[in-house]
């Protein structure tokens, strides 16, 4: 922290900083430049490798081209990690009152003589820069304890979106792309990754220093480059077409690393054979490297992903099924950006759903393909569509496209909407079009536009370019067709009545709150009705729904029930007439749900509770038609019905009247479910059954079941006295249930001390510290959030913020603590914490399951007496705003709820569910 605070002087007395009123504009570059390539040297010393320095020197060539005349250059260099020490334009020094350094918006200024257009300009900048260790952002420091308990440092990078400039300056915008060449010289006794392979290395045995030369990058933009200086070493897997595939670790993980090197082959092909473009066109080599400190889960860098190690490091006999879907689907996510954001870039991050929407799409596709058993494309729909749902429902929700200038606000735009909605979309699309259609314009858009930067028109230009001009679904041109679904935020509920036989569709905004009539989208509509012989099979349209006129339609006569959206193919909700959702409600209680499929039923589900909570329908409607899941054991269904449940009981307080209410129903209502996935019925090579029994016993304990939490404390027990860890897929429920209903404080400790002794399994790790915060002892709870500020407690900065969520989300009075310890030390926390925005998630996060007034006051005179930091102060009032609204939303729904369980409603069977339990572990165990 020295060494930084004396840089930033050094910076402030060497080079002129700007600090003057800023416009959003101000942050842009100038349409200036056409970068062609740079040539960047790094000197990294074994001093910075030690407590004792962070700096390193480095020196840019930036070769580009002037698309207009001008008297300055202007490019990126962040203040606080380079210092300047001399630049040359095209071979003539610039004295250092010839530039100057914006401290608001990183752009580094150098006033010129008159350059003419179509000229090619030569800047050199020679440089000293400092590695960050106050976050994992730009070129930063990590470390980790190797096996004889030493220190261990290494060197990474994470630019995205804008940290390039904190390792050396760069025209650091997507758009702006350029070939590299990088020279590192560094400690001989590391090792170094780079994009590209190295073509030559030389090793000076007087200074310990090593050099090595690396090939040329293809065009790219700057987010994109990375590097890792280590001693890590690399297993090498299954190559995919004579491209080498290599997954690097910490060298005590190597056993983990199996998985990503077998899977990775399949999928990166996959994804070739889809695109059309051969991943080897581009690069020659891959390397995925496990880093111990990481800020996301994975950066997609092209030729050398980087993950944080729960995310590519799995041990078959330690690591759950959960975690296995994890590290796939991570995996593919990173090797789809690839193509989507590597190969072809995102022209500005006004629309990052081009590259994150893409990707998330592929996140289950790909995996789909390879392994169709997961049902990955059926989780699509109840993990991505139903939270993105959820999320476009606020009224502050942003469109997939829209303006954005400031760091802020670029950062702010990785978001659920960008992620899950851009790829809901996406899908959407493919259905509507058809899946070779789809390919084959995925095909033109990756060729017409490879190594190019794109704008969102680019994609449907591609896409309808495949579809056959005898096809005529399209109610308007392709682009017009998806505009609204870009440029304006949320989406439709369609409502649907029947009059004798006539069908009327409307459409209009779905919205928690607020109201708005003139947003209006051209909606795909497929549909199932009850006379259908192969009903929900067909999702591309049957018709459209245009911003301009409702839709009519006859039913045949007989037809009990119509249902839009077969497999929940299209980005919207439906809500019925009270004739059609009495209809409904009677056709799920029939036999096989009267051919309503899992995925719809998932769809039902979810709309309901989310049109309840939106005043669309009463919660008795919601909670009567839900009946059907005492006959259901779906994963699918009954992940959507726990969703809702969380909702209402988070909404309530699971430890009220009516969250007790509630609590009993729904453990009644799940007989079927947790009798069909019995703990002593394990079945690892089954995902979804593993899945579901997770899911059937984790809420089955959290309701109070005594069968379950007996099952689950007796597993903890044999734990303690054996030291064998319980089955790798129940460890996460075992814990946390064994931690939540006992009152021995030995027990937590226990387990902490097998988080403090298993830092070779990061997946272990996490699966402890979300159970750590189940405890309902108070104190414990106020000692495990201290342990998460305090260095040397063996809580990683990066898995802090997960500390605090599995307090304030492990009971109610875990709420109450997290609010105090963030209050008490809110200074200490916000040093640590040097991202405004992780502190934004965590005050929304616990203000989010606020249910007294006395929460909420006490939030409020936190934010008016405390002087903020402004990003935190917006985030607090945000907070704030929510908690109010949550409390309005108890003030407004709890008598009707109230009423509706003291009128016996969503009574589902007249036996004890607990007494039925008894009697099947019975019949199992004679």
């Amino acid at each position: 922290m020295g060494l930084h605070l004396n840089l930033a002087l050094i910076c402030f007395l060497t080079v002129k900083i700007v600090a003057s009123e800023t416009i959003p504009e101000d942050y842009r570059l100038p349409d200036l430049y056409d970068p062609m390539f740079y040539q960047i040297q790094i000197v990294i010393t074994q001093e910075a490798f030690t407590e004792a320095s962070n700096e390193f020197t480095g020196q840019i060539q930036s070769f580009f081209t002037l698309k207009n005349e001008t008297e300055s250059i202007s490019l990126h260099a962040h203040h606080d990690f380079i210092k300047i020490n001399r630049i040359q334009l095209n071979g003539d020094e610039v004295a250092s009152d010839n530039y100057n350094v914006d401290n608001v918006t990183d752009i580094l200024t150098i006033n010129t003589a008159l350059l003419e257009a179509g000229s090619i300009g030569i800047l050199l900048i020679e440089y000293t820069g400092v590695l960050s260790t106050s976050d994992n952002y730009g070129f930063y420091k990590s470390s980790y304890i190797d096996d004889d308990g030493n220190t261990k440092y290494l060197a990474t990078t994470f630019f995205s979106p804008v940290y390039a400039r904190r390792a050396f300056p760069c025209f650091d915008e997507p758009a702006l792309k350029a070939t590299f060449d990088f020279i590192f010289t560094f400690p001989s006794d590391l090792n170094i990754l780079f994009n590209t392979d190295y073509f030559y290395s030389e090793t000076n045995t007087t200074s310990g220093l090593k050099t090595i030369s690396f090939n040329t990058t293809p065009r790219m933009s700057t987010f994109l480059l990375a590097f890792v200086l280590s001693d890590f070493t690399c297993t090498t897997g299954v190559p995919a077409a004579s491209v080498p595939l290599e997954v690097c670790s910490r060298n005590a993980t190597v056993a983990s690393r199996q998985l990503a090197s077998e899977i990775g082959a399949s999928l990166l092909e996959s994804l070739s054979n889809y695109t059309g473009f051969s991943y080897n066109m581009a690069m020659q080599k891959l390397h995925q490297v496990a880093i111990p400190d990481f800020a996301a889960n994975a950066m997609e860098n092209w030729g050398l992903i980087t993950y944080r190690e729960t995310a590519l490091l799995w041990d078959e006999t330690e690591s759950s099924n959960y975690y296995k879907q994890r590290v796939i689907t991570v995996m593919a996510h990173e090797l789809a950006h690839q193509w989507f954001g590597n190969l072809v870039t995102l022209y500005w991050w006004s629309a990052i759903f081009l590259k994150e929407g893409f990707a998330t799409y592929f996140q289950y596709h790909t995996p789909h393909e390879v392994i169709p058993a997961w049902e990955l494309d059926k989780q699509f729909v109840i993990e991505q569509q139903h939270s993105a749902l959820l999320r476009d429902a606020l009224e502050n929700a942003h469109a997939l496209h829209a303006d954005v200038f400031t760091p802020a606000e670029i950062t702010a735009r990785f978001s659920t909407i960008s992620y899950n909605k851009g790829a809901c979309i996406l899908r959407m699309v493919q259905h509507f079009m058809g899946e070779d259609h789809f390919k084959e314009g995925i095909q033109n858009y990756t060729a017409t536009h490879e190594y190019a930067s794109v704008e969102p028109d680019d994609v449907w230009v591609a896409l309808s370019s495949s579809v056959l001009e005898s096809v005529s679904y399209l109610p308007d041109d392709f682009t017009i067709v998806m505009e609204n679904w870009i440029t304006q935020p949320g989406y439709p509920v369609l409502y649907v009545s029947v009059n004798e036989r006539t069908v009327t569709i409307s459409q209009k905004r779905f919205l928690f709150s607020g109201e708005d009539t003139t947003s209006k989208w051209y909606v795909p509509i497929s549909y199932s009705i009850s006379l259908d012989p192969d009903k929900f099979g067909r999702t591309s349209p049957i018709l459209w729904l245009t911003p301009d006129s409702d839709e009519t339609f006859t039913l045949p006569v007989n037809c009990s029930w119509i249902i839009l959206n077969n497999k929940q193919s299209a980005y919207y909700r439906v809500n019925y007439d009270d004739g059609l959702w009495d209809n409904i409600a009677t056709a799920l209680l029939s036999y096989n749900f009267d051919g309503i499929t899992d995925l719809n039923r998932a769809q039902i589900v979810d709309d309901l509770f989310n049109l309840a909570r939106a005043s669309y329908v009463n919660y008795a409607r919601v909670l009567d038609t839900l009946a059907f899941l005492t006959n259901d054991i779906s994963y699918f269904s009954w992940y959507s019905a726990f969703s809702g449940f969380d909702f209402l009981l988070t909404r309530v307080g699971e430890d009220s009247f009516l969250g007790r209410s509630i609590s009993a129903t729904v453990l009644n209502s799940m007989f079927a479910l947790y009798s069909s996935v019995p703990i002593a019925v394990l079945d690892e090579d089954d995902q979804i059954y593993t899945l579901k029994q997770v899911l059937a016993y984790s809420w089955a304990c959290r309701l109070g079941s005594q069968d379950c939490i007996q099952q689950l404390q007796t597993l903890f027990s044999q734990y303690r006295s054996s030291g064998v860890r319980p089955n790798k897929n129940l460890r996460g429920i075992v814990y946390c249930n064994a931690l939540r209903y006992t009152s021995d404080s030995s027990d937590w400790n226990f387990l902490w001390e097998a988080y403090t002794n298993s830092n070779d399994l990061a997946t272990e790790q996490i699966t402890i510290l979300s159970a750590l915060g189940c405890s309902r002892d108070e104190d414990i709870l106020r000692e495990y959030l201290s342990k998460s500020i305090t260095d040397g407690s063996g809580i990683r900065t990066q898995d802090s913020l997960s500390v605090f969520s599995s307090v304030y989300t492990g009971s109610p009075k875990g709420i109450d603590v997290a609010l105090d310890f963030l209050i008490e030390n809110f200074e200490v926390i916000a040093a640590r914490y040097t991202s405004m925005n992780s502190l934004g998630n965590l005050i929304r996060g616990i203000a989010e399951r606020f249910t007294t007034e006395s929460q909420v006051s006490k939030l409020r005179s936190f934010i008016e007496t405390e002087n903020l930091p402004e990003a935190f102060q917006v985030a607090a009032n945000e907070a704030l705003e929510t908690a109010n609204t949550n409390l309005i939303w108890l003030e407004t729904f709890r008598d009707d709820l109230l009423q509706y369980y003291d009128n016996g409603g969503y009574r589902t069977v007249g036996v004890s569910f607990w007494i039925l339990v008894i009697f099947v572990l019975l019949l199992s165990n004679s």
